[in-house]
C-alpha cells in the first residue's frame, strides 16, 4: 500500500468473502441481494492503516479501518470520486499521518474526515469519507432525523469504522510499514465486515402501539401519536440503505432522534422528564415542552418532505376542546 502500486485482486479471498460484503439490508431480506461485481483490480475489502513517516507500532492518532471497497466501488460514479488525481494508488501513498508533499500536506485524517469537498485540483473534486456520507444524509429518508440531531462524535461513533477484528500488534506494525501481506490484509477486512452485517434493531412491535401526548392539553385535546406506524415507516425507508445499516449498529439507534439525550433503551423516559412546560432558568437553552414537540415533529416532516399535515393545521393532530361554559359566557360578554 505504501509504495503506491495498484492493489491486485485477491481472488481467493474476494470470492470467499463476497457474500459478506454487500451489507445492503438492516434486517433479514426475503431474497438474497444480487452479488456486486468489481470493475477494478482492487481487492473487495482492505484494511487502511495509519501510515506515517515515523515509527508508530501502536498506531497512535488513528486506528485502522476495514474498508469495503467492493460496496463503495458500486456506489460511486467512477474511481476518481475517491482517487481524485486519476491514479488508483492507495490513499496513504500521498496522505500520511504527518502529510506529504505529494498530497499537498493534507494529512490522512484530513483527507478522510474533512466535512467539505476540497477545491478541485488535478482530476476530480476531492471528497472525504465524511463529506460523501454527509451528502447521503441529505436524502429525504435520512434528512428527517439527521437534520435535527447530529450524532455525537464519541468513541462509539468512531469505532463504527475504526475497528478491525483479530488485529495483532504484529499486523499493526507490518500494516503501518506497508509490509503486511495482501492475503492477511484482506482476511482481516473480510472478517471485520462480517461482524457488521445485519445489526439487530428494535422492531415496531417492541414499542407502544399509540402514545397519547396530554401533558399540555388545554385548548386542544390530547394528541394521539401513532408510534408503531412511525417506527415502521422509518425502518422501511432505510432498510436497503447500506450506510444506515453500517451506522445504525445498535438496537435503539433509530430511537435516538426523538429520544435524544435519553438512555437508549426500550422504555425511554417521557419528553416531559427534561422539557418543562415553561423555560427552565437553570437551562434557558432547552426548549419548553410545547416547542420541543413541535420542533421535532415538524422538523422531521420537513426534512422528509412529508406534505401532510400542514404546519399551520393544528386540528390535524389536535382535536379542539369543547368550549367551557365559563369561556362561552366570557366570549359572549366580550362580544357585547
Amino acid at each position: 500500500m505504501r509504495n503506491g502500486t495498484t492493489l491486485l485482486l485477491l481472488t481467493a479471498i474476494a470470492v470467499a468473502g463476497a457474500a459478506y460484503l454487500t451489507l445492503g439490508d438492516a434486517g433479514p431480506a426475503p431474497a438474497a441481494a444480487p452479488a456486486l461485481a468489481s470493475v477494478s483490480d482492487a481487492p473487495s475489502a482492505l484494511v487502511i492503516f495509519p501510515v506515517g513517516e515515523k515509527p508508530n507500532p501502536e498506531g497512535v492518532g488513528m486506528k485502522p479501518v476495514a474498508f469495503n471497497h467492493l460496496l463503495h466501488e458500486n456506489r460511486v460514479e467512477n474511481c476518481e470520486s475517491c482517487h481524485h488525481t486519476g491514479d488508483t494508488a492507495a490513499c496513504t501513498t500521498c496522505h500520511t499521518l504527518e502529510g506529504r508533499a505529494e498530497g499537498k500536506f493534507v494529512t490522512l485524517a484530513q483527507a478522510m474526515h474533512s466535512p467539505n469537498s476540497a477545491r478541485k485540483g488535478q482530476g476530480n473534486t476531492p471528497q472525504s469519507c465524511t463529506s460523501c456520507h454527509a451528502k447521503q444524509l441529505q436524502r429525504p429518508e435520512c434528512a428527517g432525523c439527521h437534520s435535527i440531531v447530529k450524532p455525537a462524535r464519541s468513541e462509539t461513533y468512531c469505532s463504527t469504522c475504526h475497528n478491525v477484528s483479530g488485529l495483532t500488534k504484529g499486523d499493526m506494525v507490518a500494516g503501518i510499514a506497508g509490509s503486511l501481506p495482501d492475503g492477511r490484509n484482506a482476511e482481516l477486512a473480510v472478517d471485520t465486515l462480517k461482524t457488521r452485517e445485519n445489526p439487530v434493531q428494535l422492531q415496531p412491535a417492541d414499542g407502544p402501539y399509540k402514545v397519547f401526548i396530554d401533558e399540555i392539553a388545554d385548548q386542544y385535546k390530547a394528541s394521539m401519536f401513532a408510534h408503531r406506524r412511525h417506527v415502521a415507516s422509518l425502518m422501511e425507508r432505510v432498510k436497503d440503505n447500506s450506510l444506515a445499516a453500517a451506522f445504525h449498529n445498535q438496537p435503539t439507534t433509530l430511537c435516538s432522534t426523538c429520544h435524544h439525550y435519553s438512555p437508549l433503551k426500550d422504555t425511554p423516559p417521557k419528553c416531559g422528564s427534561c422539557h418543562s412546560q415553561r423555560i427552565n432558568p437553570a437551562n434557558p437553552e432547552r426548549p419548553q415542552l410545547k416547542a420541543a414537540y413541535h420542533l421535532l415533529c415538524m422538523g422531521c416532516h420537513k426534512g422528509m418532505n412529508v406534505a401532510r399535515p400542514l404546519n399551520t393545521s393544528c386540528v390535524t393532530c389536535h382535536k379542539q376542546s369543547e368550549a367551557k361554559p365559563a369561556d362561552s359566557a366570557a366570549a359572549k360578554l366580550g362580544g357585547e
